[in-house]
């Protein structure tokens, strides 16, 4: 996908989004390639979109707060 983008990216940063990729999907971890990536590049990108198995644990953690479980 990087050279399909012509995108920079380092070892480390490659390293760290074939984990991600791992853990989550391949799809989602493509997602966070942007125009020269670094590693802190996407350990920010990673913190702010959560790939499903993240925000599903999210919503199960915060369900209290959310209005769908007042309708029980």
């Amino acid at each position: 996908r990087c050279e399909e983008e012509d995108v920079e990216m380092s070892e480390d940063a490659y390293a760290v989004l074939t984990r991600i990729g791992l853990e989550t999907s391949l799809r989602y971890a493509m997602q966070l390639i942007g125009t020269e990536v670094g590693v802190e590049d996407i350990k920010r990108v990673y913190s702010l979109f959560l790939d499903e198995s993240r925000s599903t644990q999210y919503m199960r953690e915060y369900q209290e707060a959310f209005l769908f479980n007042e309708l029980r």
